[in-house]
């Protein structure tokens, strides 16, 4: 299966350069969320399609950070896929 996350604008932050609505996908099919492992495997899935859905490796002219609209739009991906997988994982931990 695979989940869809989205962000709504990101609000007083947001520059207009990032879209109103981000959205990135995570495969866990082949995921066991019921195992700690699993688990890691989901977070690292969710981080990297988070960077990659935010540009957050893609850092400004003349720095080494990423832009602070990118890191905001990465750490509310995050915290939204973070929150809507807890359902799951909470559930296969559970044996549903």
């Amino acid at each position: 299966m695979k989940m869809l996350i989205a962000a709504a604008a990101l609000g007083a932050i947001a520059a207009p350069a990032i879209a109103e609505n981000v959205q990135f996908e995570v495969d866990y099919r082949d995921i066991n969320l019921a195992s700690p492992e699993g688990q890691q495997l989901l977070d690292n899935r969710i981080d990297k399609a988070a960077r990659k859905a935010c540009g957050y490796d893609k850092v400004p002219v003349g720095s080494r950070l990423p832009s602070r609209d990118a890191k905001a739009c990465y750490e509310e991906l995050r915290a939204k896929a973070q929150k809507q997988f807890a359902v799951i994982i909470d559930r296969e931990t559970k044996g549903g």
